[in-house]
């Protein structure tokens, strides 16, 4: 799903998303403010692990009222531009 990240004709549908979105984002209006934050797991075996804070491991789905269907206390960070998920992306895979 990644791909090659460091070459743009063989980086994989998540890398090309993440390339898209922040390229509509600066070319929206300016009176316009986004907010994007990340998460990134592993589900292996039935379990999940958290990909940015590897401590928490075996996280538990929820259906939470008014949010819908996410994952409890994985570790969701703000991000500003597609360098910096990357940078979680290579972390997330290392």
């Amino acid at each position: 799903m990644t791909g090659d990240i460091e070459d743009v004709e063989m980086q994989g549908i998540i890398p090309r998303m993440v390339r898209t979105m922040f390229s509509r984002i600066s070319s929206a209006s300016e009176q316009i403010e986004f907010t994007v934050k990340i998460s990134m797991v592993e589900i292996y075996m039935e379990k999940i692990r958290d990909l940015i804070d590897t401590s928490k491991n075996n996280l538990q789905v929820a259906d939470v009222k008014g949010r819908g269907i996410w994952i409890q206390d994985v570790t969701e960070t703000y991000v500003v531009n597609e360098d910096e998920v990357y940078q979680y992306m290579r972390q997330g895979n290392a």
